[in-house]
């Protein structure tokens, strides 16, 4: 084979790779595992010490506490993540109804990943009608926290599940299944209510068609942007209802704008590294064809969960929530630029993420910065351990 000579040839070589490997039967399956043990290679977790976590770590006795009686107050430190589990009952109510124990949580967990990534494929390509467009969003997005949080959480965050059931909240479009979707995703955790947002934005955008995104068009009745409306009015009314009722609140201590000019760089990266360039490319073009409301009403959901974000101990894990806007951005693109053009700024997002080791931000933490040590890695500090005696994983998760 000839050498690549530039950047145009290196495009169109992994182009027709791309190409090649989707002409395959169930590449969409195939591309799900490969990334998926790509993904767990790269970033892997103390899973060694799973079992110790199941006894001593206050995030799992809390959960247990939540799986066995779901409207109980957890009594735990109220800065901890531990005692904010009030009012998150989606994972533990589908324990506790299909007499899940941990490691089956666990495992379903890690199921829930796989069909994000599925899903992902499934979704841009019915934005695009592209499956490279596909492929390549897919493969960037479990090189962010979004699409590994599945394989990488070992402590009960349980995002991996909330970012699922938004996913699917944008790509079915029967009414039912919206409501339903959002429900689970807002009683999974309460960042996925404010992302509901931009649920609204995608499927205003979608409802409009070629019509302008503008205040009036708030306003005008469409059957999907009211029914991410209605679920997140009726998750409001059904909480205050519950609280009063249980007598449960959620722990408003440790909520502050704390170390936002020391984390501030790091934790936007660390929310959806590459695919800031998405980001930046679409406002640009907004901008320049005078949309401003739209880009004011997608840059305000997007202030709104940062700084959310940077109020609480585990920024980059908040500020993922960030994630729908991806999809909306590459909506938007898909009606503007050539396949072509979205496929090179794709690849550009993917490599940029790729490049970047999963790390993220969370405060509460001696070292703030913390990060999903390679398999490889492990197995070097597993071995010096061994030898040495010295336990030096702390700084990790």
């Amino acid at each position: 084979m000839a050498p690549l000579q530039n950047m145009t040839d290196l495009y169109s070589f992994l182009i027709r790779l791309i190409e090649k490997f989707i002409s395959l039967r169930y590449w969409k399956i195939k591309l799900v595992f490969i990334l998926t043990v790509v993904s767990v290679t790269l970033s892997t977790p103390q899973y060694l010490k799973v079992p110790g976590s199941f006894k001593n770590n206050p995030s799992w006795l809390a959960f247990d506490q939540k799986k066995k009686d779901l409207l109980s107050q957890p009594n735990f430190n109220p800065r901890t993540n531990a005692a904010k589990k009030t009012f998150r009952l989606t994972v533990p109510a589908i324990a506790k109804v299909f007499h899940l124990n941990n490691y089956a949580v666990l495992a379903l967990q890690f199921f829930i990943g796989m069909l994000f990534l599925y899903f992902t494929i499934v979704l841009t390509e019915k934005i695009t009608g592209d499956s490279i467009a596909a492929f390549l969003t897919t493969a960037g997005l479990v090189f962010i926290y979004t699409g590994h949080s599945a394989f990488t959480d070992v402590i009960t965050w349980f995002d991996a599940f909330a970012f699922f059931f938004l996913l699917l909240a944008m790509l079915y479009s029967n009414v039912t299944l919206i409501i339903f979707f959002m429900q689970l995703a807002a009683w999974t955790d309460e960042r996925a209510v404010i992302a509901g947002g931009f649920i609204f934005i995608w499927w205003k955008l979608k409802e409009l068609k070629k019509s302008d995104f503008n205040f009036i068009s708030l306003f005008k009745l469409g059957w999907q942007s009211s029914a991410v409306i209605f679920s997140l009015v009726l998750y409001l009314i059904t909480r205050y209802l519950i609280s009063i009722y249980a007598h449960i609140h959620t722990p408003q201590d440790g909520i502050g704008l704390n170390d936002v000019t020391n984390y501030i760089g790091l934790g936007l990266w660390s929310a959806l590294e590459g695919f800031w360039i998405l980001i930046i490319i679409v406002f640009i073009i907004l901008i320049e064809n005078k949309k401003y409301f739209l880009a004011f009403f997608i840059s305000g959901m997007m202030t709104i969960i940062l700084a959310v974000a940077f109020s609480v101990f585990d920024i980059t894990r908040s500020a993922a929530y960030l994630f729908p806007v991806i999809f909306i951005c590459i909506l938007i693109l898909s009606q503007i630029f050539s396949t072509n053009a979205l496929r090179k700024i794709l690849i550009v997002c993917a490599f940029v993420s790729f490049l970047f080791p999963s790390y993220y931000i969370i405060t509460s933490r001696p070292q703030p910065v913390m990060w999903y040590k390679p398999i490889f890695i492990r197995a070097i500090d597993q071995i010096r351990i061994h030898y040495s005696g010295v336990d030096s994983t702390n700084n990790d998760q």
